[in-house]
């Protein structure tokens, strides 16, 4: 089947039509953008590799190809940004469907741990006199070590924060 030159407007509607087909599932639907710099005298165009900087607006060309269906559009460089956010909404609310949804629980999670491991920095550990000789000498040493990383840690998180807040006034 030939390829059919559309109105920007009409390639939006077919390019909707192309998402909402039940048999789209089974055919890929390709887009292509290209600058376009002129036609030949055949009808065909010609499409510009590289950029000559003469500053021309040149028009662009978006192709769609869905099976055996070949449809393009040229957009002028005056309405090519209002035929983008048309074009870029079209194309968001037909993928939406498809793409993989966030698993919120986990990020949920994670972010409650990390509140919890900070409150847990601010609570100190508690070192009894017993044990200094003995049976209980491993553990009130690990409770120090332990005690020693907390510190280590607090004054970690507010260095942090300070460096955010004399980041944030400058």
């Amino acid at each position: 089947m030939p390829q059919q030159l559309v109105s920007p407007q009409e390639f939006l509607t077919k390019l909707g039509q192309c998402f909402s087909d039940p048999s789209s599932s089974s055919n890929s639907v390709w887009l292509t953008h290209k600058r376009l710099t002129h036609t030949d005298s055949e009808g065909d165009v010609n499409m510009a590799e590289k950029d000559e900087g003469d500053g021309t607006e040149y028009e662009v060309l978006i192709r769609c190809t869905h099976g055996d269906d070949k449809f393009s559009a040229r957009i002028p460089a005056a309405s090519l940004s209002t035929f983008h956010t048309t074009y870029g909404n079209l194309l968001k609310s037909s993928f939406a469907p498809l793409m993989r949804k966030r698993d919120k629980k986990k990020e949920k999670a994670r972010a409650e741990a990390l509140t919890k491991k900070r409150k847990e920095v601010y609570v100190d550990v508690v070192i009894g006199n017993e044990g200094k000789r003995g049976k209980g000498r491993r553990q009130r040493m690990r409770k120090i070590a332990a005690q020693k990383k907390k510190e280590a840690e607090r004054e970690r998180l507010e260095n942090q924060a300070s460096g955010q807040k004399a980041g944030g006034e400058s």
